[in-house]
C-alpha cells in the first residue's frame, strides 16, 4: 500500500521540453517579482493569486535550501518564469498534446535559458503544494547549474521531491523497510538509472523514493553550503561523484561512502 501510495505522489508528469510554445486563447495575466500566471477563465483569478503567491514563496526556499545564496536576483522583468494554467484537463491535453495521466510539465530551453514555463490545469489535487514546488525546483536547480550541463536524473528529482507536501514521510517508510532487507539500489547503480524509461513501477517507486533519501541525508547532515558546492563543481563541469568528493570530503570521498553513511541514516531514522 506504502508503494502504491508513493506511486500516486509521483506520477505528475515531469516532461522538461525544449523551446518556447505559444498557446492560443485569451489568455488574464498575474504578475509578480519572479513570476507570471496565466489563466483562461476569470473563475480562475483566485486561485492564480494563490499560485502566484506560492511560487514566489517556493523560489526563495527552495534556492536557499540548496545553497543558491545569490538567487534572488534571477527571473526578473522580462525573465520572469511563466504559468499557464487551463481551465480543464481536456483543453490542457488538446493544446500541449501530454498524456491523459500527465498533470502539467516544465518547458525549459537548453541553450538561450529564456524559457522557463510550467504548464498545467485545474485541478482537484493540491497542485500548489505538489506540483507547483517540484517543477519550481527542476527550473532552478537547472538555472544553478547550467542548462548545458548533464544533471543526474536521481539527483535532479531527489531534489525536486523534497518540496512535496507529505511525500519525504512516506519515502522514509519505504526505505526503511527496503534497508532493512537490504534490497535498496546500490548508490552506483542508482546513479546509472534513467528511471524515465522504466516501465515496471515498483522500481519507479523505489529509485524516486530512494533519490529523495539521499538528498534529504545530504541536506540534513551536511547543510546548504556543502550542497551549494556540490551544484557549483557540477556547474563546472565535473561528474557527480567527483563534485560530491570535492564537497564532502574526508566525511564521504566516493558513491561507497555516501551509501554507507546513508544506510546508517536510514537505519537510525
Amino acid at each position: 500500500m506504502i508503494v502504491f501510495y508513493f506511486l500516486l505522489f509521483f506520477f505528475i508528469g515531469i516532461l522538461p521540453l525544449k523551446g518556447e510554445e505559444v498557446f492560443d486563447g485569451n489568455w488574464q495575466e498575474l504578475k509578480g517579482t519572479h513570476f507570471v500566471v496565466f489563466f483562461g477563465s476569470p473563475q480562475d483569478a483566485e486561485e492564480a493569486a494563490k499560485i502566484l503567491r506560492r511560487s514566489e514563496e517556493y523560489y526563495g526556499k527552495v534556492a536557499q535550501q540548496i545553497g543558491f545564496s545569490r538567487y534572488g536576483d534571477f527571473w526578473t522583468w522580462d525573465d520572469r518564469a511563466k504559468i499557464y494554467i487551463f481551465a480543464s484537463q481536456e483543453e490542457f491535453i488538446e493544446e500541449t498534446s501530454q498524456p491523459a495521466w500527465s498533470r502539467g510539465y516544465v518547458v525549459s530551453d537548453t541553450e538561450l535559458f529564456d524559457s522557463r514555463m510550467i504548464v498545467t490545469y485545474r485541478q482537484e489535487e493540491n497542485f500548489s503544494e505538489g506540483l507547483l514546488p517540484h517543477e519550481i525546483s527542476h527550473l532552478i536547480l537547472r538555472d544553478f547549474i547550467g542548462f548545458d550541463q548533464v544533471i543526474p536524473v536521481w539527483f535532479d528529482e531527489g531534489v525536486a521531491q523534497l518540496q512535496e507536501a507529505d511525500k519525504k514521510d512516506v519515502a522514509y517508510r519505504i526505505m526503511k523497510k527496503v534497508v532493512a532487507q537490504k534490497t535498496h539500489i546500490p548508490m552506483a547503480a542508482l546513479h546509472r538509472s534513467n528511471v524515465r524509461k522504466e516501465k515496471d513501477q515498483q522500481k519507479v517507486s523505489l529509485f524516486y523514493a530512494e533519490s529523495l533519501t539521499v538528498i534529504d541525508f545530504l541536506l540534513k547532515n551536511y547543510g546548504s553550503s556543502a550542497f551549494g558546492n556540490m551544484c557549483r563543481h557540477l556547474k563546472e563541469g565535473k561528474g557527480i561523484e567527483e563534485a560530491i568528493a570535492l564537497s564532502y570530503s574526508p566525511a564521504i570521498k566516493s558513491f561507497e561512502d555516501l551509501e554507507k553513511k546513508w544506510m546508517t541514516y536510514i537505519e537510525d531514522y
